[in-house]
């Protein structure tokens, strides 16, 4: 028997959820986190610029008129991700969806890479995952329900010069977020991976013209994405749409991985 059509046209409908999304004062993580207020969810911001996050949620609730809450804190700090779930979970009494979206990048060949640089990588990239899927992990088993979103890359799925330690850092992200699916299955807990491709973001921007070029020659599409086209997919993932998809990496790329 097909579902009555109002109840498909609501598959995207986050109304009454709460969505966590760290990093996301600026780019993929903004975009993300406005199109789930627009689609009916309250948010949390996360962010190491506390004003960044601040400014970004006024942003969200004007636009929107959905609650937002914005908090500062090191994703790869324990105590200050204790503290944002603590404060998220106090605010709104639950925490529905949650987007690991946090992360930042160094370009350069594996011999120019100091240990610090590296670290700070894996530190923000897969610790900060990890702790928030861990501090989150409960309350989530305990109601029996919740989307994790854990942000990975094409990166990590082909191979590019000068992005050794990033590209190991996503991949690690979408390995732990299958492994993490299997064991949240039984509790009704969902967790996945979006892996996205050259989207132009602020960070983009900075490569040589001639960077840029030799991306969009290779994207199949022939353009960098845009951020907002983040959203369709976020979305899929983090609501009823995609109530039977765990473990998976879903790719944003324009055709990239498809050559």
């Amino acid at each position: 028997m097909l579902p009555p059509a109002n109840e498909v046209r609501q598959l995207h409908d986050l109304s009454g959820k709460v969505a966590m999304v760290t990093g996301a004062g600026s780019g993929l993580g903004r975009a993300m986190a406005w199109g789930m207020a627009c689609n009916g969810a309250d948010i949390v911001i996360v962010d190491q610029d506390a004003a960044k996050a601040r400014a970004c949620a006024d942003e969200i609730a004007a636009g929107s008129g959905r609650k937002t809450m914005s908090l500062g804190g090191d994703v790869s700090a324990e105590d200050d991700v204790r503290a944002a779930v603590m404060a998220a979970l106090a605010g709104f009494g639950r925490v529905d969806i949650l987007v690991n979206n946090a992360g930042h990048n160094i370009r350069k060949p594996v011999s120019q890479f100091s240990v610090d640089e590296f670290d700070s990588l894996h530190n923000v990239h897969v610790r900060g995952t990890f702790l928030f899927c861990k501090h989150l992990s409960e309350h989530m088993q305990q109601r029996g329900s919740g989307s994790i979103i854990n942000i990975s890359s094409m990166l990590g799925l082909i191979a590019a010069p000068g992005v050794a330690p990033y590209a190991a850092a996503k991949a690690a992200i979408a390995a732990f977020s299958r492994v993490f699916a299997l064991e949240m299955a039984p509790h009704g807990v969902r967790v996945n991976a979006i892996a996205p491709g050259y989207i132009d973001t602020p960070l983009t921007r900075t490569h040589p013209d001639e960077v840029r070029a030799r991306i969009i020659n290779v994207t199949p599409m022939g353009r960098f994405g845009l951020p907002r086209e983040l959203i369709g997919p976020m979305l899929f993932l983090a609501s009823e749409a995609s109530s039977f998809v765990t473990g998976t990496t879903l790719l944003v790329d324009g055709g990239w991985t498809a050559q």
